[in-house]
């Protein structure tokens, strides 16, 4: 993260201005006479150089603004900003400003509330750096793209390191939650996943921490779904800076659950569950992570290659029967999440993360479907999911919407072809996929899978990337249950929202 300050002499005097989206700046001189918190079109002064073409900016949006410094002398403020050096990159940079005629605390106030309209300022941030995370390089990234801009935000950042696997569970588990505003899992997804159940499996089952703190990730690792799919971005930095800006929104979350009696488990899931070819081509290749991921890919088009088959039974509440259903429920949940207000974030009790389906040697409730054997004997993918992207280049569930108490449900059988597989597989990067006959695509509130494979020691299941037991599951949603951070309260565009 290189950092430009732009600094103006006294002579010169450049006008600077304020409208309704910003601050403006000419080169005209020019002193501001207004003693009142600044209208959209009133003035303030900074001094001026000839500036360069290339770090001359004339127009600041709020939204780029990330502080406002009132300063030691009373006539003067300094902006701290971002501005974009290509499409998913930024730089920060600072400006200083000589104010006349108004009180430069007033100023700085007014500008940070402008700039900060849905979310905190200087928020309290518990950092977790997952040092083993993106081939070894996260400490490196927190520490070069990430810190830098939240030490430019003044944000009061902890700093904690994970130590194990399921060491943030720890920290989560044992958390006071007074302290922070955000944890930001400085991570592939795994950190999420185990901040949440750590949450969890606190004694109110993580009620009041889901309430009070927002759980993101900033890309460190393999896997960034979570950032990729809330703020919009693989960068680090700039994956920071739309975290400062985004909103405080409500996300579901999914309960997993194995076992019966004495042997029950559930874990929540915030991400995906998957059974059948992109499980194997994921897990079943870990010791092949130092490939980057060309590993994933080499492993999908040899299953596909081999035609290889899990059979299953499956057992499943549909929300929708067809995919213009589908379609319509996108189209009135996006009508209705563009209304909903920070304030208005529903309380989350322990009953919201009460787990309410049989137990798994009960029957499923009688309107479940009972998936037919045609296709789950053929079955070679099953992928459930709750956010868009599961890569930079899988839009896998382009339907998936963060509030709207339903999963998205995948299928594909061995049935179809070895190019009409390959088809399907290359249209994942723009999510069109999902409208392929040979794909089926439902909104689902639950369901029962039953691993039929013969053998178990060779295939995997995965829950939010993570390897779990290889036996029979039941999910079903938890609505709203967790607080998180979107941009204006949605997920990133996809080919369904956009």
């Amino acid at each position: 993260m290189s950092s430009e300050r732009l600094i103006y002499a006294r002579n010169d005097l450049a006008q600077v201005t304020i409208d309704d989206h910003g601050v403006k700046i000419s080169e005209q001189s020019l002193w501001a006479v207004d003693h009142e918190v600044p209208s959209s079109n009133s003035l303030f002064c900074c001094g001026g150089q000839p500036i360069p073409i290339k770090t001359f900016h004339d127009h600041i949006p709020f939204r780029n603004i990330i502080y406002v410094d009132p300063g030691a002398n009373d006539d003067e403020v300094t902006l701290t900003y971002v501005y974009p050096t290509s499409k998913d990159s930024i730089k920060l940079a600072t400006l200083e400003v000589q104010v006349q005629n108004y009180n430069n605390n007033k100023l700085s106030e007014y500008i940070l509330d402008k700039a900060y309209t849905n979310h905190i300022i200087r928020p309290s941030v518990l950092v977790l750096v997952n040092p083993h995370g993106g081939q070894g390089k996260a400490v490196s990234i927190y520490e070069n793209e990430i810190y830098p801009i939240l030490k430019a935000a003044r944000a009061k950042v902890t700093l904690e390191e994970t130590k194990y696997q399921t060491h943030a569970t720890d920290i989560a588990k044992e958390l006071d939650i007074s302290k922070y505003d955000i944890i930001a899992c400085c991570s592939g997804d795994g950190i999420p996943h185990e901040v949440i159940n750590g949450f969890f499996a606190r004694e109110d089952k993580g009620a009041e921490a889901f309430n009070k703190i927002a759980v993101t990730q900033l890309p460190c690792g393999s896997g960034n779904a979570l950032s990729l799919s809330t703020h919009g971005s693989n960068n680090a930095g700039m994956a920071t800076f739309q975290m400062l800006k985004a909103k405080r929104t409500k996300l579901d979350l999914m309960a997993v659950t194995q076992g019966s009696g004495p042997a029950k488990k559930t874990k929540l899931s915030f991400l995906t569950q998957c059974y059948g070819i992109i499980a194997d081509s994921d897990i079943g290749t870990e010791h092949l992570r130092w490939m980057g991921p060309v590993r994933f890919q080499i492993g999908i088009a040899q299953k596909v290659f081999s035609g290889a088959k899990y059979p299953c039974e499956l057992y499943v509440n549909f929300l929708t029967k067809d995919k213009r259903e589908i379609i319509n429920h996108v189209e009135t949940h996006m009508q209705l999440s563009s209304s909903q207000r920070d304030e208005e974030l529903p309380v989350v009790t322990a009953d919201n993360l009460a787990v309410t389906g049989p137990d798994l040697d009960q029957p499923v409730p009688d309107n479940w479907a009972h998936i037919s054997a045609e296709i789950t004997d053929n079955l070679n993918i099953l992928y459930v999911g709750k956010m868009p992207y599961i890569s930079d280049s899988a839009q896998f569930f382009p339907a998936a919407l963060p509030n709207d108490g339903s999963m998205d449900m995948v299928m594909t059988d061995s049935k179809a072809s070895f190019m009409e597989t390959t088809s399907i597989m290359l249209s994942v990067e723009e999510g069109t996929h999902v409208h392929n006959d040979k794909v089926k695509h439902a909104k689902v509130l639950g369901y029962r899978l039953i691993p039929k494979v013969n053998d178990r020691t060779k295939h995997y299941i995965s829950v939010d990337g993570e390897e779990f037991p290889f036996e029979a599951l039941q999910v079903e949603v938890l609505p709203g249950v967790l607080t998180g951070l979107l941009q204006d309260g949605s997920y990133v565009e996809t080919c369904f929202t956009r």
